[in-house]
């Protein structure tokens, strides 16, 4: 299968909002997938590119018992202020957008269905455009966004301010070609994910 016209799509949108379960779905029907967040673990693991400038930046605090940056330990200074967060975003998102448009790149050149997964793809300050000329922006209130982030087991502040350190939803899918509302059950999200995927890239194998 392949698209009429080749073309990388973004899967962007608000934390706990199903970006993830909509890549999975599109990885099952035929697509390729890279994601931001897989980029970004690899980047604060064990011998990871970034650690050195993270230690350098955050302090020795950061640093896990085998060597890479404490995810966790890191998120709670990151997430409780603004500059922090700048600094880290500084340091990690050119490497991750470089990555992901090499994946692009070989999408485009091999005319085959493909995705990257990047949450934080308008805060970055990039738009549809050659590279990515569609994204899709999946969208969710933010008393669903609370409600998925409790259950995963953060507490009520640790969910507020992450949602809070992301542009709001309706800002992201104002700038965005393709847009899923994910407050409804699996099936619901199924079938639109299924529309955007034909749209784009024809009807699944």
């Amino acid at each position: 299968m392949t698209a009429s016209r080749p073309v990388c799509l973004v899967v962007t949108g608000g934390i706990a909002c199903g970006k993830s379960t909509v890549c999975d779905l599109f990885r099952r029907w035929g697509a390729e997938i890279w994601d931001a967040d897989e980029e970004a673990h690899a980047l604060l693991a064990p011998g990871g590119a970034a650690i050195k400038k993270l230690i350098r930046t955050f302090g020795t605090r950061i640093l896990a018992s085998d060597g890479g940056i404490d995810r966790r330990r890191l998120g709670e200074i990151v997430f409780s202020d603004e500059q922090s967060l700048a600094r880290l975003n500084a340091i990690t998102h050119p490497a991750i957008l470089r990555a992901g448009r090499r994946f692009a790149a070989s999408i485009r050149r091999r005319r085959v269905p493909g995705a990257t997964a990047i949450p934080l793809f308008f805060e970055c300050g990039m738009r549809p455009g050659r590279t990515w000329p569609a994204v899709l922006c999946i969208t969710a209130t933010r008393d669903t966004m609370l409600r998925r982030l409790l259950a995963r087991g953060h507490t009520e502040d640790q969910a507020l301010a992450r949602i809070a350190s992301q542009w709001p939803v309706s800002e992201k899918a104002a700038l965005s070609t393709d847009i899923i509302e994910n407050d409804g059950p699996l099936a619901d999200l199924e079938t639109q994910a299924l529309a955007v995927f034909t749209r784009h890239f024809g009807p699944p194998a």
